[in-house]
């Protein structure tokens, strides 16, 4: 039996990887193998995936430290992205062969996005052997006031069910924050439109002054139609995102009325 895994898609020092093995013995048809390894990069960074972030309509940077992840020495001849949304700066060898500062950066994205692209390394080793090596590199591009989730709340029938078996209120919340470490608000209110108004209570907790608050949704009550659903809308004092509204929905298994015969 030959077993093959595909380093190229595989990252990370410690690989377990589970084949099942299937034979004629009539006691033990099969069993589990389990098998575990190591693969040494040639380049590597933490974390995996590069990221970054900044507002959008602003051009984002940040510095990256790769080294040398096996025994081999390391030469870079060039660095380049794929696409067209990064550039890439200096470069700087801090140790011969083994380790490297680099400077990327992206251009601005007018609306928040999350996008990903690649970053080519071309190297030669000191075995003499010139490779191509691929690192992925998200560019989180934020909205001025960023919702986490950022789904809309929904308290679905399993979550609804708990109210029917022991009349505890359920609680759901939304963290908001900051795009980045510039911006600076308060939440100082939430509004509920009128199709929710009756079957949901929210509150606000400030987990940190004019930087993070937490928005809570309370259910407390079960309700009489099968679905309700509305916005609501989170008020702050920023100047240039002054509303964000999501939608709360809540699911409401009715019982099924017998009729007579």
């Amino acid at each position: 039996m030959t077993v093959r895994l595909d380093s190229k898609k595989t990252r990370g020092k410690n690989i377990t990887k589970t084949v099942t093995v299937f034979s004629n013995d009539p006691e033990n048809p099969e069993y589990t193998l389990s098998i575990k390894g190591s693969i040494l990069e040639i380049l590597e960074t933490r974390p995996l995936t590069l990221k970054l972030q900044g507002l959008a309509g602003n051009g984002l940077s940040g510095s990256f430290s790769f080294s040398a992840g096996s025994p081999l020495d390391v030469e870079i001849l060039e660095v380049k992205g794929l696409g067209t949304a990064l550039t890439v700066g200096e470069i700087t060898e801090i140790s011969e062969g083994r380790e490297w500062e680099l400077q990327i950066s992206a251009r601005p994205n007018k609306r928040p996005a999350l996008m990903k692209e690649k970053l080519v390394f071309s190297v030669r080793t000191s075995d003499g052997v010139e490779r191509s090596l691929e690192f992925i590199v998200a560019l989180d591009h934020r909205d001025r006031i960023v919702l986490q989730p950022k789904q809309n709340v929904k308290f679905l029938d399993k979550d609804t069910r708990k109210l029917l078996e022991n009349g505890q209120p359920i609680e759901k919340s939304i963290l908001v924050t900051g795009g980045d470490n510039t911006v600076e608000f308060e939440v100082i209110g939430v509004r509920l439109d009128e199709r929710i108004a009756d079957a949901f209570d929210t509150r606000i907790q400030v987990v940190s002054p004019g930087k993070s608050y937490r928005v809570w949704i309370t259910l407390s009550q079960y309700q009489s139609k099968p679905t309700v659903l509305g916005k609501m809308t989170i008020e702050t004092t920023d100047t240039v995102k002054k509303e964000i509204s999501v939608w709360v929905m809540g699911q409401f298994r009715q019982p099924v009325r017998k009729t007579s015969p």
